[in-house]
């Protein structure tokens, strides 16, 4: 095998149905083609997943994956992904988790993990530099997942083993279930379900070895001279200070904060809830993931009558809005509950708010009833309420078995007209930023493979004004405006397809440019920026293919008809709607694609993948381009 940096060049192939481990060799091409990351996850995953598959058969399969920049000295090298067909969206799934776990799983030998069958009983799987052990997890089964890695923690007897697991809502099928590891969350697209549904209850690593860097001097040395300018950068500040959610007031003067299920622009509870007035009440103590310089992850301190003496991680920008401004819910002390609440049962705080949000909508209206709740009144504005719904989810009980589809699901079992305050894309709730503020987020969300995302681009940093001249971005984008926005989306989704690939934090601010000599002086490979951009378009164009092969195309390429055609009567995006058709035939003619949506023969061709999608597709039975 050609000689390796930055890579282990290996892969552990774990089968639950038989209990076997294989190790292989990663293939040089598809590092060629893809780096690593969710490069690698999505290559694997096109090559072996059927995506019309249930996603709840033994025959999904599950990809954690980490970058050649993963576990180095570079800033934010933390990061690993999940991937696997979703049981949410039913169509490409992944998640990514910072902290410091795929950088054990890279420490223990591996750049990836790929899990396949279905256990007989519970299971969890210990990795120990490179050794693979299936255990029983019997006696984890039903417990919480701060209570899981406990009981594992001490089981092993080493505190440097780092575990990711699920909690009682992926064991239970919650369709939005995360997989949550220490404070860390891979939260979206229901992943930790597929865990559940494969009787897996955790993975956890322990790991001794170096990760080998090509020139590491030369690149101490880049990273001393580039921290100044990262840590000057004014977002940088901010998330270092108060976390995400010290965002929430400036995205709120842009009328970007949803509020009451996206139906309202302005609402006096924002300064109770806001990142800074929060951690001037609660913070404990700041936290930093692997390698980060910045520091966003808060853990907060509370001792309330109602919830005890909580301490754990306090609310995200996300949660905050999902389960605070999204609902009317103005009690801080209750998001930290709730945050708790979320992560110990193990699902996926935005889509278990924007759910809520549906049904208290809905029952406002009279769509859904007092039947449909078993008996609960649905209102806006209590955090009782939503703690008492979010245990019931986590619980898959009562009326919380039906929250627990998702929205879409959901909407679709209740009808009568529920389906339009139902608010998702491609069955992935939507985040908290208001597509009528920044417009290119909506294109964003409306194209992005994994379904609503604010993360797949970060578009709207640059309709902040935000100019990157390694990316040609060279003048402000009007938050408004939606000529160029085709373009402008293409481009960051395929950058940020780079950074997860690579295995970096997107809140740490490093100019691509800078990107590129990192990748060069870890993996001694040179990839000018142009062909690390070509990596980022290949795996946007298999992602695209894994999702037609699924059945989701063209006309899932859209927004709720809120955004398109309901105006806020306030705010900072008053009188705004989302012109999307324009924007989407830019796209798909900025992408190379049809009008359709799918990607054109000369399209994986010019990018070096059509033998490989022709040759799937051929053993899938399948003809895209009939």
């Amino acid at each position: 095998m050609v000689e390796l940096w930055g890579y282990t060049g290996r892969i552990a192939r774990v089968n639950l149905s038989d209990g076997r481990a294989f190790i292989e060799e990663v293939k040089t091409e598809y590092i060629d083609l893809v780096l690593g990351g969710v490069g690698l996850a999505s290559l694997m995953l096109f090559i072996e997943v059927d995506p019309r598959i249930d996603a709840f058969s033994p025959l999904n399969k599950l990809v954690f994956a980490v970058g050649p920049l993963t576990g180095t000295i570079v800033p934010g090298s933390s990061r690993a992904v999940v991937a696997a067909r979703s049981p949410l969206t039913l169509g490409w799934g992944e998640s990514h988790l910072g902290g410091f776990w795929g950088v054990e799983l890279k420490k223990a030998g591996f750049d990836a993990l790929l899990i396949e069958g279905k256990a007989d009983t519970p299971t969890y799987i210990y990795i120990d530099d490179g050794e693979i052990e299936f255990r029983d997890a019997s006696r984890l089964w039903g417990l919480k997942t701060s209570e899981s890695e406990k009981t594992i923690l001490s089981e092993l007897e080493d505190p440097e083993v780092k575990v990711a697991c699920i909690g009682p809502a992926g064991e239970k099928l919650v369709r939005y279930a995360s997989i949550v590891s220490g404070e860390r969350v891979a939260g979206r697209t229901g992943l930790g379900a597929v865990m559940g549904s494969k009787k897996l209850k955790a993975i956890a690593v322990r790991g001794r070895q170096q990760v080998r860097v090509r020139w590491f001097d030369k690149l101490r040395s880049m990273i001393a001279r580039l921290y100044p300018s990262i840590m000057s950068f004014p977002t940088t500040q901010l998330l270092s200070s108060y976390g995400t959610n010290g965002e929430m007031d400036s995205f709120y003067q842009y009328g970007d904060v949803p509020i009451r299920n996206f139906t309202l622009g302005e609402w006096n509870g924002i300064s109770k809830i806001e990142g800074q007035s929060m951690v001037r009440n609660y913070l404990k103590r700041h936290r930093a993931c692997f390698g980060c310089p910045i520091g966003c992850w808060k853990e907060a301190r509370i001792n309330d009558p109602r919830y005890g003496l909580i301490e754990g991680r306090m609310p995200e920008y996300e949660s905050a809005a999902s389960l605070g401004s999204l609902l009317l819910n103005d009690d801080p002390a209750s998001l930290i509950y709730m945050e708790k609440l979320c992560n110990d049962y193990g699902f996926d705080v935005i889509s278990a708010g924007a759910t809520i949000a549906w049904a208290i909508e809905c029952f406002t209206k009279g769509l859904i009833t007092i039947d449909d709740t078993k008996g609960l009144q649905l209102r806006w504005g209590d955090p009782d309420l939503i703690a008492d719904l979010l245990e019931m989810i986590g619980e898959r009980k009562g009326f919380g078995y039906m929250l627990g589809e998702g929205c879409r699901l959901a909407s679709k079992i209740i009808g009568r007209g529920s389906e339009r305050y139902a608010m998702h894309v491609k069955g992935l709730e939507m985040p908290m930023h208001d597509p009528r503020a920044f417009k290119g987020m909506g294109l964003q969300y409306a194209t992005s493979n994994r379904g609503a995302c604010h993360l797949q681009g970060l578009v709207m940093r640059v309709e902040q004004g935000e100019r990157i001249p390694d990316l040609k971005i060279y003048r402000r984008f009007q938050r408004f405006e939606i000529e160029g926005k085709g373009w402008l989306v293409a481009t960051m989704q395929d950058w940020h397809h780079v950074l997860e690939s690579l295995g970096l934090c997107k809140f740490v601010q490093i100019p691509p440019g800078h990107v590129a000599g990192f990748y060069f002086l870890v993996a001694g490979v040179e990839k000018r920026l142009p062909e690390l951009q070509r990596c980022g378009e290949r795996i946007s164009n298999i992602q695209r293919m894994f999702n037609i092969v699924a059945g989701v195309t063209s006309k899932d390429d859209i927004l709720p008809d809120r955004f398109l055609s309901e105006p806020l009567g306030e705010g900072g995006a008053k009188g705004q709607v989302v012109e999307l058709k324009p924007m989407i035939e830019e796209y798909y003619k900025v992408r190379g694609w049809d009008d359709r949506g799918i990607p054109t023969r000369e399209k994986l061709k010019d990018l070096s993948i059509l033998d490989i999608v022709e040759s799937r597709l051929r053993s899938l039975g399948v003809d895209t381009w009939s």
